[in-house]
């Protein structure tokens, strides 16, 4: 009789095949980790640009992405026609010492600046300049009242020392750039072999370095009976007026050029320095030696980094036209 012998099916892994599985598990877990771990890195990275930029927009005019421009501190493809410096002619205020709120003029108004709009200037009705402040010029994330960089942590606003370097803000001082404090959490790099531990900053300059300010100048000409161009005739004198936006009020002000006297044998030359940037307007104001006076007509410009930074601004050929003229340091 063939006997018939039970086959015994083997259940479960064996030791060493449990440990390979386990070794092989551990592996797919460290290479997900790790790219999990640089994806996290990267995407922080990405955040802490991302708000960099928007701060550097809103206070001097749109750039573009970080990717199409690269660099950060880039001043090129700006529109420098918009943002906060092109609406008040200044950059931002730190208000109190909280650096979470430091920046509270780009998306609220708490020194009550007048609002953006067409306005006369002081002393001559002929004269209007949009201006005044038109934020929220930076949006806060949603559901927070603070900017943070891609690691959850507060940015430093800084200001410019004596020297011109970058120190941390405190109230009232001017705000000329921030910086996110990287991986590590610490200024500079304390923890070299840390990925991302460079910190990040975003600086709008100091003084003459500052792209946000120009020097710009006007050659004053006067029109002949012909019609033809050249110097201010006579002996007349003339100031020229930059109207600008009133950094203090949101409203116009002015600057005002020495006075020149005549005769001129070529158009003289008028120079403006540390001009924001943004829109203004020229105008001449010119008297001769009766007492008659002639303004030239109200020259709008744009003021922009890498732009134009000379304009020519006539006189009509009229002695005796009437019109107010001020007089130097009116």
């Amino acid at each position: 009789m063939m006997q018939i012998q039970s086959i015994h099916r083997r259940k479960g892994l064996t030791l060493l095949e449990l440990v390979i599985v386990l070794a092989i598990l551990a592996s797919v877990t460290t290479v997900a980790s790790l790219a999990t771990d640089r994806y996290l890195s990267k995407r922080r990275v990405e955040v802490t640009q991302q708000t960099l930029s928007a701060f550097r927009d809103a206070v001097s005019g749109h750039y573009g992405s970080v990717a199409s421009t690269g660099d950060l501190n880039s001043i090129k493809v700006a529109n420098d026609l918009e943002g906060f410096v092109a609406d008040v002619g200044r950059l931002p205020i730190a208000v109190g010492t909280d650096s979470t709120q430091q920046l509270a003029e780009l998306w609220s108004n708490p020194n009550n600046l007048q609002p953006y709009g067409r306005k006369v200037a002081p002393g001559d009705s002929e004269v209007f300049l949009s201006c005044g402040w038109r934020g929220p010029y930076l949006d806060l994330p949603v559901g927070s009242n603070v900017l943070q960089d891609g690691w959850g942590r507060p940015l430093i606003i800084l200001s410019a020392a004596g020297d011109g370097s970058a120190q941390v803000a405190s109230a009232g001082e001017m705000i000329f750039g921030m910086t996110s404090l990287g991986s590590d959490g610490e200024l500079g790099v304390s923890t070299p072999d840390l990925p991302m531990a460079e910190d990040t900053t975003v600086w709008l300059g100091n003084g003459e370095d500052s792209p946000l300010l120009s020097e710009i100048t006007a050659s004053v000409y006067q029109e002949d009976e012909t019609g033809m161009l050249g110097p201010p005739l006579g002996n007349g004198t003339f100031i020229v007026r930059l109207y600008r936006p009133d950094p203090a009020t949101g409203g116009v002000t002015y600057s005002q050029s020495s006075l020149y006297t005549g005769p001129f044998g070529t158009p003289p030359v008028v120079t403006f320095s540390d001009v924001a940037i943004g829109t203004k307007v020229l105008r001449v104001y010119w008297q001769d030696e009766e007492g008659n006076s002639l303004l030239s007509q109200p020259t709008e410009i744009k003021v922009k980094r890498g732009g134009e930074s000379h304009w020519e601004l006539v006189l009509p050929f009229n002695p005796l036209a009437s019109g107010s003229s001020p007089e130097e340091g009116e």
